[in-house]
Order: structure tokens, then C-alpha cells, then sequence
């Protein structure tokens, strides 16, 4: 009897070793920003109004924009400062109201719209993203560094 036992204890050990050994390489991993669903930059609000301006937000100019990024950018600014119009609104919503998605973060659930497509590498390509938890609400607008 105490064989057995003894040998569970070492494998009751060994696992949660294991276990600590994963929990501590995946925080390394998401401290690092390795990865690229883990990274995330992102413009505040006053870094917005300085790179693209303050345009005021006019939701059916946004929409009808679609190919208009610079119209599109110069309105992020203004629907930062009106978020609270937005957040708490179901995901489904926000398509009809500023139009098709042009951009993606990590899932087509996510709204996005690209507002500074990078034309050469030296370039970044900066999105609009409507966050939405998991009962699909609106919890906040950011702006996002698309890539490179």
C-alpha cells in the first residue's frame, strides 16, 4: 500500500510542476508581447486628435466612406470622445451603423475599420476596433497598430 501511494504522490507532484511550468512560460510569453494575438498597440485618444485631426463624427459620412480612410481617420478623434455613445451596444449593431468592416482583429466579431493602410514597409497600418466581450456588447473603441 505505501508503494502505491507513494508513487501517486510523485505523480500528483510531477503534475502540478508541470502545470506551474506551463502557468509560468505562458506569463513570460503574455508579459513579453511575443505573439501576435498577444500584442497589442494602441494610440490614446490625444495621440489620435494630433496625428489625424478632430473632424466631428458624422456616422452616415463614416459609413458611406468606405474607401475614404484619410475621411475616416479624421473622424477616429471625435469617436473616441463620443464612445460612451456606443459602449454596451451588441456587436451586431455597429455594421449597420458605420458600415462593412475593412479591418480585422483576431475574429470577423470584432468591428474594425482601417483608417491608415501602410504604403511602404517603413509605414504602419493603424485600425479602429470595437471591442466586444463575450455577451457580444460594445466595452470600448481603441485604436490599433494593424501591423508591422
Amino acid at each position: 500500500m505505501n508503494t502505491v501511494m507513494t508513487r501517486l504522490v510523485r505523480l500528483a507532484g510531477f503534475g502540478a510542476l508541470s502545470l506551474s511550468l506551463l502557468t509560468a512560460a505562458a506569463g513570460l510569453y503574455f508579459v513579453a508581447g511575443a505573439g501576435h494575438i498577444l500584442h497589442r498597440e494602441l494610440l490614446s485618444a490625444r495621440e489620435v486628435c494630433q496625428r489625424w485631426g478632430d473632424r466631428p463624427l458624422d456616422v452616415e459620412a463614416f459609413r458611406s466612406a468606405e474607401d475614404d480612410e484619410p475621411a475616416r481617420a479624421a473622424m477616429t478623434c471625435s469617436l473616441l470622445k463620443s464612445q460612451a455613445d456606443y459602449v454596451g451596444m451588441h456587436g451586431s449593431e455597429i455594421e449597420p451603423l458605420f458600415g462593412e468592416f475593412t479591418g480585422y482583429y483576431h475574429t470577423e466579431i470584432q468591428p474594425t475599420y482601417l483608417i491608415e493602410t501602410a504604403k511602404t514597409t517603413a509605414d504602419d497600418t493603424w485600425q479602429i476596433v470595437f471591442l466586444i466581450d463575450h455577451d457580444r456588447q460594445v466595452t470600448e473603441i481603441v485604436v490599433h497598430k494593424n501591423c508591422c
